[in-house]
């Protein structure tokens, strides 16, 4: 079977900065491929380049005449807003297919969760979950057997994400997605491509494992130039001698075994081992320390909506946080996670003297912003530290600037034109020079790629920060939490496993979904099919638990609780099977 789209020796620049130099890259049928590479390294150009929406300055690109490209946009078009639901998913159908089109669409919106009842919504009035959901649906109602995704998981609340992510597990086309998701990237591919250093590195396999495979073979190249260049030193200091001695002596014989030993210098200097230089930009932390017993303290407390008229979001009977604890703040978008932190900062803002949240008067916080509102959108790079920072001088900050990957020449640059990665180090800039010794961070990892969501990581754990952190990226999370207070029912409450949230987001997505399809039911038989979609959501719920019990390490796996999931989940197949 001949690939579906294949591109050789592509090369192509952005301005002044190359992107890719002779890079090749071929698409087959059924790959799941993850896309992953620095920001700034040309993933969403070579999407781009791909779809034809933009020509590579050289090479070639053949696409099979089976090709069906599809891509899912990153943002819902302004001329979609003032048209239904329903209107917008037809509008992808050709005009032979309009007419009669309209139950292909309407089971397409079904298949995703949408109720009958929504199809008469406006797109510009849909959560935005619903309308990623509704740009999927764009891609996938033509049956295309290629699709290109950019950054889909960026923004999603963690039912939405997992809700692509059971979808594209049983995906029947190929596709190429690009994401900073890792624990999305090992779910759903089965191949990776790092794009980095101007040319590309395939691995026919999922991204920890693929990255794995990459760290061994930098390690393997880093070896073999190290021992190149200790060769070569060897052989110049011996070329060096015999020219001298070869002037010495008088002997042509001698100076032409130096020019021998020379040309062949030359040859290993240029077939020397490549070694990636990584990443230009890095994101490193400065924290300080703190001897308090507790940094902040809530106790008994109501937390409401912001607004005119507020409403009761949930409450708090008690909740701390200790010096050194990293706690991860869950729950469902729209639950108040945001709120709170926001209220936490109020407070905080008030010089220790809210009128509910006690703070140790050691108590530092740096705070991550993820709307960045704190940015004035006319300031400089180098205004904008004035302002923020408490501490540093002016050629420190120009230094830190420097370091943080924004050359001199951009220092008078606006905040305005900066990229959301761009904004992103800024933010983490001003948290490393102030070094605060309390971190909140509302969605850190949006904005920044998996080099930077895996040095934020080590740097918090290096330096034993205490952290009070919000993420939808389960891998961050994971890593960084030793404690979890999960929003739920109306209250918080501290839980031992983020998995059990995990689950719960996935059934909650999962018994959306059957109700939504099983809401064009006929009535009349509604009472004969309650009992069989108990035990399909059941089921659904089981297989989870095994599922992510299974990808735990062998020694972690609650062996007793799978024959028992086990036993129950052939207990209801066979009740199923007399409905």
């Amino acid at each position: 079977m001949p690939p579906l789209l294949q591109c050789h020796r592509i090369s192509h620049s952005a301005g002044t900065k190359s992107l890719f130099n002779n890079l090749d890259f071929t698409i087959n049928e059924g790959d799941k491929v993850g896309l992953v590479g620095f920001n700034g390294a040309g993933k969403s150009t070579l999407l781009s380049i791909l779809n034809q929406s933009c020509e590579a300055d050289e090479g070639d690109i053949s696409r099979s005449r089976q090709l069906q490209l599809e891509s899912v946009e990153q943002f819902i078009s302004i001329d979609l807003m003032e048209l239904t639901l329903l209107e917008a998913l037809l509008d992808k159908l050709s005009n032979d297919e309009k007419d009669f089109g309209e139950y292909k669409v309407q089971q397409c919106l079904q298949e995703l969760g949408f109720s009958p009842a929504e199809f008469d919504y406006k797109v510009a009035d849909l959560s935005g979950g619903q309308q990623n959901r509704l740009m999927f649906a764009r891609a996938i109602i033509n049956a295309p057997n290629l699709i290109l995704f950019d950054e889909p998981t960026n923004h999603l609340d963690l039912q939405t994400l997992l809700f692509f992510e059971a979808k594209l597990k049983s995906f029947k086309a190929a596709f190429v997605l690009v994401s900073h998701d890792r624990a999305f990237l090992d779910a759903v591919t089965n191949r990776t491509v790092f794009i980095r250093d101007e040319r590309s590195y395939n691995f026919s396999m999922p991204y920890s494992e693929a990255k794995t495979k990459l760290d061994e073979q930098d390690a393997a190249d880093a070896a073999r130039l190290k021992q190149e260049e200790k060769t070569i030193k060897s052989l110049a200091e011996s070329a060096k001698r015999l020219a001298i001695w070869g002037k010495v002596y008088d002997s042509d014989k001698l100076a032409a075994k130096a020019k021998t030993m020379e040309r062949r210098i030359e040859k290993l200097q240029e077939s020397k081992t490549f070694v990636s230089k990584g990443s230009n930009l890095s994101l490193t932390l400065d924290v300080g320390t703190s001897r308090a017993n507790k940094m902040l303290h809530i106790e008994n407390r109501v937390i409401e909506s912001p607004g005119d008229n507020p409403h009761q979001l949930f409450s708090i009977n008690e909740f701390y946080i200790r010096p050194g604890d990293r706690i991860a703040l869950l729950g469902h978008n729209g639950v108040g996670k945001t709120t709170l932190i926001k209220l936490i900062m109020a407070q905080y803002a008030k010089n220790f003297t809210g009128d509910f949240i006690k703070f140790n008067p050691q108590c530092d916080i740096g705070y991550y912003d993820q709307e960045m509102a704190g940015f004035s959108a006319q300031l400089s790079l180098l205004e904008t530290l004035r302002k923020h920072c408490h501490r540093g001088t002016e050629s420190e900050f120009k230094a830190s600037l420097i370091k943080a990957g924004f050359e001199f020449r951009d220092h008078d640059k606006k905040i305005k034109v900066l990229s959301g990665g761009e904004k992103s180090r800024m933010m983490f800039l001003i948290i490393k020079i102030n070094q605060p010794n309390f971190l909140i961070l509302d969605e850190p990892t949006n904005h920044i790629d998996i080099q930077g969501k895996e040095e934020l990581e080590q740097q918090i754990l290096a330096t034993n920060a205490t952290a009070l952190i919000t993420s939808h990226d389960r891998k961050f999370v994971d890593t960084i939490a030793q404690r979890y207070a999960l929003i739920i029912d109306g209250q918080l409450k501290e839980i031992n496993d983020p998995n059990s949230f995990y689950v719960e987001s996935r059934t909650k997505r999962a018994a959306q979904s059957s109700h939504s399809v099983d809401s064009v039911v006929d009535v009349a038989n509604q009472d004969e099919n309650l009992s069989s979609d108990a035990i399909l959501e059941r089921i659904m719920a089981l297989e989870i638990l095994l599922e992510d019990d299974r990808a735990r390490k062998p020694k972690f796996q609650k062996l007793d609780r799978q024959a028992l999931w086990n036993e129950e989940l052939e207990q209801l197949n066979q009740s199923l099977s007399y409905l």
